[in-house]
């Protein structure tokens, strides 16, 4: 048989999950912020990657998992991944500029 809580700790436990849910929405304008900074960052991406078709070999970034994005960007920005038109630009991005691209292009559609 469960005992009732006495109300002290219930307060206690409402108060904890109240912060937790404000901080969560703290939180939101920065992810936000990152989209909007990815966005004006993406209109270089856009120049081939905007005009990528099915059959070209410039891929459609378009919906990427972040992870999957980061990893690939830091990838060329080393270059571990042959492509000098990638390394180029990718080698000018920090990792909050490849973070904020990555949280755009991860939900950004397709312009038609």
């Amino acid at each position: 048989m469960r005992r009732a809580m006495p109300a002290r700790r219930s307060a206690t436990r409402l108060l904890a999950m109240a912060g937790g849910m404000a901080l969560g929405l703290l939180a939101s304008p920065a992810r936000t912020a990152d989209v909007e900074y990815g966005k004006h960052l993406s209109a270089e991406c856009i120049t081939c990657h905007g005009a990528s078709k099915s059959d070209s070999t410039i891929p459609d970034i378009h919906g990427l998992g972040e992870a999957h994005f980061v990893e690939v960007l830091r990838a060329y920005r080393a270059k571990a991944l042959p492509n000098p038109v990638m390394q180029s630009i990718a080698v000018r991005l920090g990792d909050e500029e490849i973070s904020a691209l990555a949280a755009y292009y991860t939900t950004a559609k397709r312009p038609k």
